[in-house]
């Protein structure tokens, strides 16, 4: 039910985010065949993966490790991309779309005692709709995602300690919808804001076990491979990008 929740609400801050940029903005300019934009942003987590640096669990089966926290530590971060543009029609209003992105979460607490590092980068092409001012967009591609955690834990004979977990790289499908709008600048350079959410893992999520100690999978499924964990993690966040879009043709 959390999960429809944070969708739900992130289609509606969306769908007042371009209302809102509509009915401010009338003047359109002249719109290129080819161009291509360099965003920076600011990432906030939505999904179930969000959550602080407390609660790792990393429990051993013999000689193989399994990585059960209740999240997967994520809260905000920064991203980086680049984007090229094709128009597809003879008014240019459609665009084929290629997005190239490097999105980096970082959380931590007591000084650094607690923290996790996540790095997920992503390829993902798409179609988007621009009438001059205001565009809106849908992505589907791919992503490698991976980082490490430390954490103070307590073992089940109630000792304690703080351990180090690294995760090993993984490869997921997802989804991602922008809308924004761009502001003309020169004649060859839009300046450009979006707003963009994106589901990073819808599939294939996987439960695995490790024979490599604290260098571990990132289970983010409840159930798969004979492995059950405390709940699925959904990698769901919103970016507010700005940057400049380069008017190639």
């Amino acid at each position: 039910m959390k999960l429809y929740k944070t969708i739900f609400l992130s289609l509606i801050f969306l769908n007042f985010y371009t209302s809102f940029t509509i009915s401010q903005i009338k003047k359109k300019s002249k719109l290129p065949k080819y161009s291509i934009s360099t965003l920076i942003g600011y990432n906030y987590v939505l999904g179930s993966a969000g959550g602080d640096v407390y609660g790792l669990s990393v429990t051993d089966l013999g000689t193989s490790t399994v990585f059960d926290s209740p999240d997967l530590g994520m809260q905000q971060g920064a991203g980086l991309s680049v984007t090229g543009k094709v128009s597809l029609n003879k008014k240019r209003t459609v665009r084929l779309t290629g997005n190239l992105g490097y999105n980096h979460f970082y959380n931590t607490y007591d000084r650094g005692r607690n923290r996790t590092r996540w790095h997920i980068f992503n390829l993902y092409p798409g179609v988007e709709y621009n009438d001059g001012k205001i565009f809106a967009g849908i992505e589907a591609g791919y992503s490698v995602i991976t980082g490490a955690w430390q954490s103070d834990v307590t073992f089940p004979d109630n000792s304690k300690s703080n351990i180090y977990v690294k995760f090993k790289p993984a490869n997921r499908i997802g989804l991602a919808v922008s809308t924004g709008m761009e502001f003309k600048v020169s004649r060859k350079m839009n300046f450009s804001v979006s707003l963009r959410g994106m589901w990073a893992n819808i599939f294939p999520k996987r439960n695995n076990y490790s024979s490599t100690g604290y260098n571990v999978y990132i289970n983010d499924s409840r159930s798969n491979n004979g492995i059950e964990t405390k709940g699925s993690k959904e990698i769901i966040f919103i970016q507010l990008n700005t940057g400049l879009t380069f008017r190639l043709k």
